[in-house]
């Protein structure tokens, strides 16, 4: 639980000084990046803690960037299974890996739900930082 409060507290020093996606300038586009397997399963593990009524997770491909700073965004698709919804269908979302030591994870920023404006915000936001899902 600690964990959780630190990366919330870390992406939200880390995101200070964004302003909202109509702003049109504060997502820099990054350069493809190669999730490792550690990386991988930090995104899962993330993903599955926010999302803990879900039944089966199903992940689609994970694709990311690293900007000029470092930072690395991470957007892919995820499913569930059963669950207290059901079946579902496929979602977005965007996230930010976390590794400032001792700190090591995934942030889901936004897994979009079932509206087509919810899961094109998402679009838009990874397609702006370089990924294009």
């Amino acid at each position: 639980m600690r964990l959780v409060v630190s990366l919330s507290l870390l992406l939200g020093a880390v995101l200070v000084g964004c302003q909202s996606i109509d702003g049109g300038d504060n997502l820099e586009k990054g350069v493809p990046y190669q999730l490792s397997a550690k990386e991988t399963a930090a995104v899962e593990k993330g993903l599955r803690q926010q999302l803990p009524y879900e039944g089966v997770l199903i992940f689609g491909p994970m694709l990311a960037s690293k900007n000029s700073k470092g930072n690395v965004s991470v957007c892919g698709t995820i499913s569930s299974l059963g669950g207290l919804s059901g079946v579902m269908d496929k979602r977005p979302y965007v996230g930010m890996m976390v590794n400032v030591p001792p700190l090591f994870g995934f942030v889901p920023i936004v897994i979009a739900n079932e509206s087509s404006s919810s899961q094109s915000a998402v679009f838009l936001t990874c397609h702006r930082e370089g990924i294009p899902i």
